[in-house]
């Protein structure tokens, strides 16, 4: 039911948009991002850690105003290690990876600077988990240790950024703050996964 409400809320965008928009964009982009997993209990520490994004992206509107729906495929990890003073004695290093499809809907403006134009974009990110790798899952135990180990399938972060445009190459510099807690068991404290993303793009037409 959420997808659909998505997908209609993209439709109606669009058809909201088009009929004034300056300038129609369709094209495909790639890059990585650097994930770090954040809890307000220190039970755990983690490493950065990096994953990759593929997808499509789409703008309508001009160089004051554009609105930016994507979908991409990415992977999220974190490596996670006992060294926090909480930690139980039975938490195990590990690493916790999420593959996603993951649909930001971005509003942004343009500024023309010589022959480049930067923009500033922000707006919502929904991630739906399509697989979860938890390495460690199966080797901790314990009432705190149960909040590491079971984590939702739809998740939400707020997304700020800047980038280029260049003729048919786009270039974004992201960063994604997690909203809401990401595991199902709060006993563990509330976990956000936050990431900085960079990627390169080409429009099609």
């Amino acid at each position: 039911m959420k997808k659909a409400i998505l997908l209609g809320l993209f439709v109606a965008s669009a058809c909201t948009f088009s009929a004034n928009a300056q300038d129609l964009k369709l094209g495909v982009k790639a890059g990585f991002n650097v994930a770090t997993l954040k809890t307000d209990k220190s039970i755990f520490d983690n490493n950065n850690s990096v994953g990759f994004l593929a997808g499509i992206w789409g703008r309508i509107g001009g160089n004051q105003f554009h609105i930016q729906p994507e979908a991409y495929f990415t992977s999220k990890s974190a490596t996670i290690h006992p060294d926090a003073d909480n930690a139980g004695s039975d938490f195990v290093k590990g690493d916790l990876k999420f593959t996603n499809i993951d649909v930001p809907i971005l509003l942004g403006t343009k500024f023309p600077v010589g022959p480049i134009k930067l923009k500033l974009q922000a707006g919502p990110l929904f991630s739906f988990v399509v697989d979860e790798n938890n390495s460690y899952k199966d080797n901790v135990t314990g009432t705190i240790n149960e909040g590491l180990k079971n984590y939702k399938d739809k998740f939400s972060s707020l997304v700020v950024g800047t980038g280029i445009d260049f003729s048919k190459l786009i270039v974004d510099l992201r960063y994604e703050y997690g909203l809401g807690n990401i595991s199902r068991n709060e006993t563990a404290g509330k976990q956000t996964l936050n990431l900085w993303t960079i990627s390169v793009g080409y429009s099609l037409f």
